[in-house]
C-alpha cells in the first residue's frame, strides 16, 4: 500500500513497532490456515505521528 497504510499480508510480528502489537498480531493470524481474518489494513505509527504533528488543536488538550 504506502508507508502510512499496510495490508494484514504486509505485516508481522517483525512490525510491531510500525503496526501495533494488535496490528502485528492480525498480521500474523491471517497467515494461519483455517483462521479467518477479515481483509483489513493498518494505519501505521508514522501515519499516526504525521496528524499529530499537523494538528494543532492536539495540542490543546489538556
Amino acid at each position: 500500500m504506502n508507508s502510512y497504510v499496510l495490508s494484514f499480508q504486509e505485516v508481522d510480528k517483525t512490525k510491531v513497532s510500525i503496526v501495533s502489537g494488535k496490528g502485528a498480531n492480525l498480521g500474523e493470524l491471517s497467515r494461519i490456515t483455517g483462521i479467518i481474518v477479515p481483509e483489513d489494513f493498518c494505519v501505521t505509527t508514522e501515519a499516526y505521528k504525521k496528524i499529530i504533528e499537523s494538528n494543532q488543536e492536539f495540542y490543546r488538550l489538556p
